[in-house]
């Protein structure tokens, strides 16, 4: 051998390279890179904030054969970001779901791949993000069966975009959609890849709202699905059947039942009314995330929807004038004051007065003329006016 290439290209032939670059082979097509083979595909993944953590998670699903991706998130006031992300893919077996979050534990044996966001393949992303949230986990996955994700994070450490609710522009340029305006928010960001991945369905809202669509969507497409009464027996046949973790919320009718899967499943903390409009169809499914450009002209800018379908699933609350932006709503995190009519706010206020004048009474305290009220976020404050009986 006179150099390098030389013996490379005699390992080649002998088809032993990739050992040279493997530590230890865990199995079912999963490897540890060596430090070397990391380091050559590219240093730590950079995570910044809450948007790159969902480009990292999209790559790693969209890499596992997944048609259908489910985005549930959910903001604890202004602290905290809960994200659950379901797909339909090849899934990760159970043995080897903690190793996954180690450094250099890909299933990427090849070279990785590249794509508009840079190398993925390096075994980086999900154990950088495991170093910056406060929890990331794997809530169910088996060979496939598909994954159900877990993240919290911390918005202090992790930031995201202030504007969760901006959608962006899309328009037609050079025969090609493009993405123009709008914060880098997290739809945004889910907007960006489905447009380089149109062959996956994209489903994105709240936990309620993405319970409710991949039960509804599992209904469609499998009709002969048993209806569980049984914790047991229901987990007993997820465990020993070939059904996907998407299509498990279509398995009872029971509300009990259901709370069992949000929770184990899915990590979800719903409510009993949560989970009884679920069950009694009181939620409307989502319908993909599919943006496209029907009979614009290039340089126009409006939403359009396949089938007219993207104001439904973003919930718009009235259809958007050509070129003007609407905000998305997730039900989770609407603005709960807001559902309150001003003429039903009048009537607490007026049960109010009157307790108020009856309980007074007795101290010769009345309500003066000035009541307001003001409607913040999730809060209704009132300001009562009292004054001395005369």
């Amino acid at each position: 051998m006179q150099n390098s290439s030389d013996l490379k290209k005699f390992l080649a032939e002998l088809n032993i390279k990739e050992s040279l670059n493997i530590e230890e082979d865990l199995g079912d097509g999963y490897v540890k890179l060596k430090i070397s083979e990391a380091e050559r595909r590219q240093a730590l993944q950079d995570i910044n904030c809450v948007e790159d953590i969902i480009v990292e998670l999209l790559r790693n699903s969209r890499d596992a054969g997944s048609k259908n991706i489910y985005i549930g998130t959910k903001k604890i006031e202004d602290k905290r970001r809960k994200i659950y992300l379901i797909d339909d893919g090849c899934g990760i077996p159970p043995k080897l779901q903690n190793l996954i979050f180690q450094s250099r534990v890909t299933s990427k044996l090849e070279n990785g791949m590249k794509d508009s966001y840079g190398f993925h393949g390096r075994g980086m992303a999900l154990f950088s993000i495991k170093l910056n949230v406060d929890e990331i986990k794997i809530v169910f996955s088996d060979v496939l069966k598909g994954t159900s994700f877990y993240i919290d994070i911390d918005l202090s450490k992790i930031p995201e975009k202030k504007d969760q609710s901006i959608m962006p522009q899309i328009i037609k340029m050079d025969g090609d959609l493009n993405i123009v305006g709008g914060v880098n928010n997290i739809i945004k960001t889910i907007i960006e890849f489905q447009l380089q991945n149109r062959k996956i369905n994209f489903f994105y809202g709240s936990p309620t709202q993405i319970l409710t669509t991949m039960r509804e969507n599992a209904k469609i497409n499998n009709k002969n699905y048993p209806d569980f009464n049984s914790w047991d027996e229901l987990i007993y046949y997820v465990n020993n059947n070939k059904i996907k973790v998407t299509h498990i919320p279509s398995l009872t009718s029971n509300y009990n039942v259901m709370e069992k899967i949000a929770k184990n499943i899915f990590n979800m903390d719903i409510s009993t009314r949560g989970i009884q409009r679920i069950i009694y169809n009181e939620i409307n499914k989502l319908k993909p995330l599919t943006l496209i450009q029907e009979g614009k002209q290039e340089g126009e800018g409006s939403f359009e929807g396949k089938d007219n379908n993207l104001y439904e699933n973003n919930r718009y609350e009235d259809k958007p004038e050509k070129g003007v932006d609407k905000k998305l709503k997730l039900y989770d995190e609407s603005k709960l004051a807001s559902r309150f009519k001003d003429e039903e706010i009048r009537c607490i206020i007026n049960a109010a007065e009157e307790k108020i004048r009856e309980l007074g009474s007795k101290y010769f305290i009345t309500t003066g003329e000035n009541i307001e009220y003001k409607k913040v976020n999730n809060t209704i404050k009132l300001s009562i006016e009292l004054k001395q009986k005369e």
